[in-house]
């Protein structure tokens, strides 16, 4: 398979994958500072500027690497605004999942809160999640379930760093079932938002 690049000239899709991944595993091994192109280059039997075609910089390359884990996903549309708000935020811990399944997630948590690399993710990926779940939200005010008084970026944002919490910095909370983590997300979902269910 090949993807197109904004000249026209086509890329080879099964590359593009390998050098993602290479680029995973050597921010897992060596972290961002030492990534190097060159290696990867190496280890994937390419030269250097096949790669900086396709991400002329580090960062754009890094950035391209952590996404390739993640979805975007549909927006839920149940007609509860809570249930909602949990599916949101389940997929946002299915895409840590994705990510940590696939090298163990430490090298790459380090490399998305790179100051160069935090700006890509933010507007190729993060702003539409929160324009997902703003719009959850504005569906919920106009069915009367949420209060349009409520702050809700913040409430989009206080799911979002529960999850970033949880899967980082508390791994004693990875060993739960499914069920008993979307638990803690409604009950948070219905605290933030003042339902009494």
């Amino acid at each position: 398979m090949t993807e197109n690049t904004p000249k026209g000239r086509p890329f080879d899709t099964d590359l593009t994958k390998r050098v993602l991944a290479a680029v995973r595993s050597q921010l897992e091994d060596y972290g961002f500072v030492n990534l190097s192109i060159e290696k990867i280059a190496s280890e994937v039997g390419c030269g250097k500027t096949a790669i900086y075609r396709r991400w002329p910089t580090k960062p754009e390359l890094v950035a391209a690497a952590i996404l390739d884990t993640s979805e975007i996903g549909d927006l839920p549309d149940t007609g509860d605004v809570v249930d909602d708000l949990v599916e949101h935020a389940w997929q946002n811990l299915e895409n840590f999942r994705r990510s940590e399944d696939e090298t163990g997630n430490n090298g790459l948590l380090l490399a998305m809160f790179n100051m160069d690399v935090i700006p890509i993710i933010s507007e190729s990926f993060m702003q539409a999640r929160h324009a997902m779940g703003r719009e959850i939200i504005a569906r919920g005010v106009k069915r009367g379930q949420v209060s349009s008084d409520l702050d809700h970026d913040l409430i989009i944002d206080t799911l979002a760093g529960l999850t970033l919490f949880r899967t980082t910095l508390k791994p004693d909370t990875r060993v739960r079932t499914d069920d008993e983590i979307k638990a803690t997300y409604r009950s948070l979902v219905r605290s933030l938002i003042g339902d009494p269910r």
